[in-house]
């Protein structure tokens, strides 16, 4: 099996997708210390206050059509122009409606002027995003090497830009900019990989018959998505908000500050199961229209997979967090340490849910996730409301840990064919140290 062709490929595949996180890893650390001593624990709890606001209409822009249209470009190559041109006006109208919103919001909640600008700089960026779909067409071929190096082109053209603001002093409004850069230098890199591979963008189409078939398999996943945008960024928000009436503007800001450096320590150390899931997806697809018991297996040996790179990382993490963030941030940042020791708890539901995902695409169990994305957003503001005020930043993170084993795990009661995944999922985390090879 080691020595087979399908092996090497996902071998392959995997290897480059463990590259480009592990440049980005060590590239947006070393640039997010050298950003946040600069900005101190106020103003960069300021900045990451208006990126988590944007961040809650993230659904907006894949219109959860990433997997979706990944899954059909496996099952039907022969669609692939239609698909991708159809995609990339979706995506594109669904950035407008993202703007339109946020500035809406802006205006009502009557935010700080500077805060509002923060806010509409950051999602005026989201208009590039749509031309990601060339990510979809060579991950359908199991392909990552050309998005990989346009992905670690843009790392450093992020991190040369952040360094050189750092440099000159520049005010915190530039620091927003950073993110059109961004996204407009990844656009011209896919461009790039995609016209490389001998593919044109202008083959590409609009098809209503298209459009209308994956807008009735993603508008849950849209929702869906909104849902667990809101449960990973409204701790951000609500913490801002909440405290602000409380202790200020300034300590708000402070609490989001010290917060926020955590949750970006946590998320770029969970890159693994990201990797894993998107290596895998391709193979279980087949698998599910071949075999059944090889498609369970597949799931099985993926859940044990993203429980033992769980404990892997998480361990050390929760006993070394403080020392490690007083180190690279400074003393001004020594309560992250806490903060992260807590969030390496939550890296088993993150793992756990990145997972499910493979199970929720194959079984077309969109609705079915929609209820659990709004149950488990909904658990996360009502526990945020509550535990916030008194705990700060360790209450949001016990709020994220409650809404999310209720909304990966206990949901998974409701129905008959997500026990089955409840049952793979604790017989994963039961036996993560054995890998079984399905016929």
């Amino acid at each position: 099996m080691i020595g087979s062709e399908g092996f090497r490929r996902y071998f392959s595949n995997t290897s480059w997708l463990l590259l480009e996180r592990i440049v980005r890893l060590v590239v947006v650390l070393g640039t997010g210390i050298l950003v946040a001593r600069y900005l101190g624990p106020t103003l960069f709890g300021q900045l990451n206050y208006a990126t988590g606001f944007v961040g809650i209409f993230f659904a907006l822009t894949t219109m959860g059509l990433d997997e979706i249209v990944v899954r059909e470009l496996v099952r039907s190559p022969q669609r692939r122009n239609a698909l991708l041109g159809t995609a990339v006006v979706i995506r594109m109208l669904g950035a407008l409606l993202l703007i339109a919103i946020v500035s809406v919001s802006v205006w009502v909640k009557e935010m700080e002027s500077l805060t509002a600008m923060l806010v509409l700089v950051i999602a005026a960026s989201e208009v590039f995003k749509p031309f990601n779909v060339v990510d979809w067409h060579f991950m359908s071929e199991v392909r990552s090497r050309p998005t990989v190096l346009v992905q670690m082109a843009q790392v450093f053209v992020s991190a040369l830009a952040k360094v050189g603001l750092v440099y000159f002093q520049a005010p915190l409004i530039w620091f927003a900019w950073v993110y059109v850069l961004e996204n407009a230098a990844l656009t011209v890199g896919y461009y790039f990989a995609y016209r490389t591979d001998g593919r044109k963008v202008g083959d590409w189409r609009f098809n209503g018959k298209e459009a209308s078939y994956l807008l009735s398999e993603s508008w849950p996943l849209v929702i869906f998505g909104m849902a667990l945008y809101v449960q990973a960024k409204i701790d951000q928000v609500m913490l801002g908000d909440l405290l602000r009436t409380r202790v200020g503007d300034a300590a708000a800001n402070a609490e989001v500050g010290q917060y926020s450096n955590a949750l970006k320590m946590i998320e770029a150390l969970g890159f693994l199961p990201v990797i894993v899931q998107r290596s895998l997806a391709p193979a279980i697809t087949r698998a599910k229209a071949l075999d059944l018991s090889h498609y369970h297996d597949r799931l099985l040996n993926q859940y044990r997979l993203m429980f033992l790179m769980f404990l892997v990382t998480a361990i050390p993490l929760y006993f070394f967090a403080e020392p490690i963030m007083v180190t690279l941030f400074g003393e001004e940042f020594r309560p992250s340490g806490v903060l992260l020791s807590l969030f390496a708890i939550r890296l088993f539901f993150t793992n756990m849910g990145v997972g499910k995902s493979s199970f929720i695409t194959n079984e077309s169990l969109f609705k079915y996730s929609l209820i659990t994305g709004v149950v488990g957003a909904g658990t996360n503001i009502a526990m945020n409301y509550f535990l916030i005020p008194p705990f700060k930043s360790v209450g949001a993170i016990w709020a994220t840990i409650g809404s999310f084993t209720i909304s990966i795990f206990l949901m998974d009661l409701m129905m008959k064919e997500t026990r089955l995944n409840l049952r793979l999922m604790l017989k994963g985390i039961g036996t993560f140290w054995r890998i079984t090879k399905a016929n």
